[in-house]
């Protein structure tokens, strides 16, 4: 187990800055306290699906868009159904949006029932909240035409993780590792085909999402995905309540007050365009980035090492999008939220899926530690005994006692037996060849 594994406890966790950014204290303010933590991850996926054709040029000169894949995790009942409120009122312009669209789309799907010459599906429809259970050819039609009208976010809101499986036809938790990975890096998504019916096209998939689960959840769906850059390309949360509280949660009122002071936040995402830079976030990076160099070695963990380089940038994203909400004015809090939001996703990764990431490297790095093939003779002494050829097997983990090795190296002139002492010795002809080659 790793210092970072001994000291996960739960009295550990990363407590969240008294003083929040405007916009992060209007949408945690009508959850109870420990409820907090967990909205203040997950409102980011909503917000930054308003966004559409916004870049960000991360410290190492590489663009990035907003995207944010939170996942929350916690017990049943402990009150996961808090982010919702606030998800709903940041999404609400989206809805009333796609409400227009859906209802194109429905009209011109009606219209070409049973027709042999079938008109062509409008160009102008994007409908970006999904529901959570799609065919790969409307998620993919989905894909094409929010990047064709003004490259536009996607966004998906489940109760339980297991529902993302039916945004693809094969219903798998590996598709849905797959899909994580390429929205993370806006990867090209389509399906190229010949029928006229048939969905055509390749757009980079925009994909944000906020999804529920508990522990044993998590761990059996990401089973396979902690180690090939599905889980470093997540956000994490996490509600952990005191185990004598019962007292039942009571959210606030979300009203038209709360939509009005929402709205000039919102506004702001929804102008943004083009690439955007802020030098008191890259500054801030690069120093997060330091200091996880820091706790890496203070903690002697290869995990926590290779899960920071991620969480680097959804940190220093979400700087980015608060920037922006704010009129592109940087606040005085950002830097201890962000900070703390960088600490507070690598906690949870480390606290639900560390030990066995770390498991996993330790692996890795035994398996580079061994050899391939090796030439047995070249291991032995160019005067050996029979006790000195036994022990080198034993050692490599051959099998039996090795005497028909030995008849066939002599048979090939490679070794000879001295009847005198009772040695093997490498004929010169064997040295040149294959040890001195070696």
């Amino acid at each position: 187990m790793t210092n970072f594994q001994e000291n996960c406890s739960i009295a550990m966790l990363p407590q969240m800055p008294q003083e929040l950014p405007t916009l992060i204290g209007l949408l945690t303010k009508n959850v109870p306290s420990y409820c907090k933590p967990a909205v203040a991850s997950a409102v980011f996926p909503a917000l930054a699906a308003h966004l559409h054709g916004v870049k960000f040029r991360y410290w190492d000169n590489v663009d990035h868009e907003a995207t944010f894949m939170n996942v929350l995790i916690g017990r049943q009942s402990v009150g996961k159904g808090c982010i919702k409120k606030p998800i709903e009122l940041i999404m609400e312009d989206i809805r009333l949006r796609d409400l227009p669209n859906r209802q194109r789309e429905a009209e011109w799907k009606q219209m070409n029932l049973g027709m042999r010459m079938k008109t062509l599906r409008p160009n102008d429809i994007c409908i970006q909240m999904l529901g959570d259970n799609l065919t790969d050819a409307a998620f993919n039609q989905r894909v094409i035409d929010a990047s064709n009208n003004g490259q536009r976010y996607l966004y998906t809101l489940v109760d339980e993780i297991d529902a993302l499986k039916k945004v693809t036809t094969k219903r798998t938790p590996g598709e849905v590792g797959l899909l994580i990975r390429k929205a993370f890096d806006n990867a090209p998504m389509g399906q190229e085909r010949v029928g006229s019916d048939a969905v055509t096209g390749i757009a980079p998939l925009r994909w944000n999402f906020n999804a529920s689960t508990t522990p044993t959840n998590a761990h059996r769906f990401f089973s396979r995905m902690v180690n090939d850059g599905t889980l470093s390309r997540l956000d994490l949360s996490t509600i952990i309540r005191d185990e004598e509280d019962r007292t039942p949660p009571v959210m606030g009122i979300y009203d038209e007050s709360f939509a009005n002071e929402l709205k000039p936040y919102i506004e702001h995402l929804e102008a943004a365009n083009g690439l955007v830079g802020c030098e008191e976030s890259t500054q801030l990076a690069l120093a997060m980035r330091d200091e996880n160099e820091d706790r890496f070695r203070l903690y002697e963990s290869e995990a926590y090492r290779v899960l920071s380089y991620r969480a680097n940038v959804i940190a220093w994203l979400k700087g980015m999008v608060l920037y922006v909400a704010n009129d592109y004015r940087w606040e005085n809090t950002f830097d201890d939220f962000i900070r703390w939001s960088q600490e507070y996703d690598l906690w949870c990764k480390m606290l639900y899926f560390g030990q066995q990431l770390e498991n996993e490297l330790d692996e890795e790095v035994a398996m580079q530690h061994q050899h391939g093939p090796r030439n047995l003779l070249n291991l032995l002494p160019d005067v050996f005994s029979r006790e000195q050829y036994r022990n080198m097997r034993q050692s490599r983990g051959k099998k039996g006692d090795g005497e028909s090795l030995l008849r066939v190296w002599m048979a090939r002139k490679y070794i000879l037996f001295d009847e005198e002492n009772g040695n093997f010795c490498k004929t010169d002809e064997y040295i040149h060849k294959f040890k001195l080659a070696s």
